[in-house]
């Protein structure tokens, strides 16, 4: 008698290769997932932000990044859940234990309900959150941002911080800074924050304060789009920054 069971055909095959095939995105998905709730847990420049941000004065305009910490616990939640389900895919489908395959079925089949009911309301709600959001940020640009760099107001080192190292300039462009009541009167012919220029060199830098680095010293005043960021909308360098991090 033949040792090993009966002999998979192509179409078995098949199946079992892919079942491993995806499940090992998956496993690499979930690792890049839980490690990026470990350097949002860990990395001191977050720590940084979320020290400057996190004042009475922001959060008078919704603005309270106490849930840093609690993303990077989700995140390596979601990264360490998503590590498992893919082990068990694995071994379920090389070792054929239909235990195992069992449980990763029924696992599955719940992340797919879960996934179409968070899908429903993303698209039922993604819009006014956004809008939301947007509005929040310009609002606290308007009611919080003092003057250059150099102005040590919490709102103003928090904002300075954010356009210096995700390379953008407001939540829009430079015309957030032109709102009607905006506290930021002082500008002695400033167009722009000095944090929207671009810098030479730069490193990340999350004091808010002017770095010890070579720009055109003329940016804030006559910016164009070689000296500065002024046209640069909030979300595209947060995007070029993810993209850095990741690739």
């Amino acid at each position: 008698m033949a040792k090993g069971g009966p002999k998979l055909g192509c179409g078995a095959k098949l199946v079992r290769f892919t079942l491993v095939f995806f499940n090992l995105i998956f496993f690499i998905l979930g690792c890049l997932i839980l490690a990026l709730g470990i350097y949002i847990l860990v990395d001191p420049s977050v720590k940084q932000l979320q020290t400057i941000a996190n004042t009475k004065e922001l959060q008078k305009s919704g603005i309270d990044l106490t849930y840093i910490d609690k993303c990077g616990i989700a995140f390596c939640v979601f990264g360490g859940f998503m590590f498992l389900i893919s082990f068990l895919g694995c071994c379920g489908a090389l070792k054929k234990v239909k235990c195992l395959l069992g449980l990763y079925s029924t696992i599955l089949l719940l992340i797919l309900i879960a996934e179409i009911a968070i899908g429903i309301f993303a698209a039922v709600y993604s819009s006014k959150f956004k809008e939301l959001l947007t509005k929040t940020l310009r609002d606290s640009i308007r009611d919080q941002y003092m003057g250059q760099m150099s102005n040590k107001t919490l709102g103003s080192v928090a904002w300075d911080a954010v356009m210096y190292n995700f390379e953008c300039c407001g939540v829009y462009n430079y015309s957030d800074f032109n709102q009607t009541n905006n506290v930021w009167t002082d500008r002695q012919d400033a167009v722009t924050p000095m944090s929207c220029c671009k810098f030479k060199n730069k490193k990340i830098d999350w004091s808010g304060t002017l770095p010890n680095t070579t720009f055109d010293i003329n940016c804030y005043k006559n910016p164009n789009e070689n000296n500065s960021n002024y046209k640069t909308v909030g979300d595209e360098g947060f995007k070029e920054e993810f993209k850095i991090f990741f690739f």
